[in-house]
């Protein structure tokens, strides 16, 4: 008779991803997923298949939740307000995040991405995700006059999407508001050069 499973599978995948999220992907000994999920090994293996593919998953986790905030990018209103409300927000994320961890997706993309070929996948479309809700909203200000600049969207949208990750690279070494927020001043003028 197969044993039945006597733990939430979502649950233990957001421990795991926290405790990845915390140490990394090789700090992450399998002992440390096994304790704080509070399952035993072969229920990780059973459920999960194995450390990658748990790590995998976790990426995937974060990612739904990180894309879910960027709904704030389609809201009807002005776009200006709306990104500019968007990025300090984010900033306000690092200043206040008391054990600086950044971004889980950019801490994969340093440790992993150069040699695990699924991981780089994961952080690329979860990036195109965050970029795509960026261009749409950069581009409808284009349209209605609130940002005057001629670049092409596609290309600001990239540019907000390499300061956010930028501010939380900086901000795991540095979380000083007054050193991220002109990160932020800065990019929003870029919106009304040529």
């Amino acid at each position: 008779m197969a044993r039945t499973k006597c733990f939430n599978r979502d649950e233990a995948l957001e421990k795991a991803m926290q405790a990845f999220w915390a140490k990394g992907y090789e700090a992450t000994s399998v002992q440390d997923l096994v304790d704080c999920m509070g399952i035993n090994r072969g229920s990780l293996y059973d459920t999960f298949g194995d450390k990658h593919r748990l790590f995998l998953e976790a990426l995937d986790q974060y990612g739904t939740g990180a894309l879910l905030r960027t709904d704030v990018l389609r809201q009807k209103g002005d776009a200006r307000e709306i990104l500019s409300k968007f990025m300090y927000v984010f900033m306000q994320k690092q200043v206040m995040d008391p054990k600086r961890r950044g971004c889980f997706m950019t801490n994969a993309a340093v440790e992993l991405c150069s040699r695990d070929d699924e991981c780089a996948e994961k952080v690329r479309v979860f990036f195109d995700d965050m970029e795509d809700a960026l261009k749409e909203l950069i581009a409808r200000g284009q349209r209605d006059g609130t940002f005057r600049t001629k670049r092409d969207a596609a290309s600001l949208a990239a540019f907000f999407v390499g300061v956010m990750q930028g501010m939380r690279v900086i901000g795991k070494v540095n979380q000083d508001e007054a050193v991220l927020r002109p990160m932020v001043d800065v990019a929003l003028t870029v919106l009304d050069g040529k």
